[in-house]
């Protein structure tokens, strides 16, 4: 189990006449500051620190039990309109999707509180409004959106923030915020980055800084200067990433091939109403965006013409 995030960097309380700020199309609303926005506009999302929130009756809706891409367990009860969402090292989150607000935990250490509120709290009320939840990681090739979609421990993470190096932007590095729409867009998420530590020692993520650490990640935010607003921005494509053994492909995969990945890759809630919601999204997604799998070593020595050959896939797909 992860022991607590050391802050690196003290927070401060937003000042008065602060410009707008927003994170996956919303504009966050409410007294606290946050490290990881974006400039933007959108429908309000309140976010509020939260005192007594109880665990509701009866057994929770869904359970995490800690993993290596996640070390935390959590529980997710149902309360009427609300979703309350407990997360061990940080506590009680409680959701309602339809005003939206948030309420976060007081007394939590403020990198993991709000990074744990970009998550499933944050997309919970993006569902809600319409749009689809993607763990994948997206980054903005000369205005176009490549996703890089992987559960935990495939280097997606890694892979997304050697996009910097080039002079591309990150628009999110673990929850991708999907609008179908007439063409489907990426909504920028927070801007923010979690690596391993073998990874930030060997791997150059310029344009950040470190804001915290724990004994499993540093966590970087991205420069107000590179991080660039919350606009959508239109998605070229969608790599699947895959381990391979030695040498690297990257092949096209047609629609049908996609969806049990894409179903996998998905969040929803566990009940027949939400899995139709979810279903008929990802393939609405899968026929009308190119989706390529990527087999490769995890090398990091591999990682520069990775990317020199995803963004001039990026390009030519779109």
């Amino acid at each position: 189990m992860n022991s607590a995030t050391r802050t690196i960097v003290e927070q401060t309380p937003p000042a008065a006449g602060t410009p707008a700020t927003a994170c996956y199309g919303f504009e966050v609303n409410g007294p606290l500051r946050f490290r990881f926005l974006r400039p933007g506009a959108g429908p309000p999302l309140t976010v509020t620190e939260a005192d007594g929130v109880q665990r509701p009756p009866g057994d929770p809706i869904r359970r995490w039990i800690p993993r290596p891409d996640h070390p935390f367990a959590a529980e997710l009860f149902q309360d009427g309109s609300l979703l309350k969402l407990w997360i061990t090292g940080t506590g009680w989150y409680e959701i309602d999707p339809e005003l939206p607000a948030i309420r976060i935990p007081r007394d939590a250490e403020p990198i993991r509180r709000e990074e744990r509120t970009w998550g499933f709290p944050a997309a919970m009320c993006f569902i809600h409004r319409g749009d689809l939840p993607l763990h994948a990681a997206a980054v903005d090739i000369d205005g176009r959106a490549l996703l890089l979609a992987a559960p935990g421990r495939y280097g997606k993470t890694t892979l997304a923030g050697s996009f910097l190096r080039f002079g591309h932007r990150l628009l999110s590095e673990d929850i991708t915020c999907c609008r179908l729409g007439p063409r489907p867009q990426v909504i920028p998420g927070p801007a923010m980055l979690r690596v391993r530590h073998d990874a930030f020692e060997r791997v150059e993520f310029p344009g950040t800084t470190q804001v915290g650490v724990d004994e499993d990640r540093v966590h970087l935010a991205l420069d107000e200067r590179g991080r660039g607003d919350g606009s959508p921005v239109p998605i070229a494509g969608i790599v699947m990433l895959r381990k391979g053994d030695r040498t690297t492909t990257l092949e096209p995969v047609a629609p049908a091939g996609a969806i049990q990945d894409l179903w996998a890759l998905s969040f929803k809630l566990p009940n027949d109403r939400d899995h139709a919601r979810s279903f008929r999204a990802l393939v609405d997604f899968a026929d009308r965006v190119p989706i390529w799998d990527l087999r490769r070593p995890l090398r990091y020595e591999d990682l520069d013409d990775l990317v020199d050959r995803l963004s001039a896939t990026c390009l030519a797909g779109s």
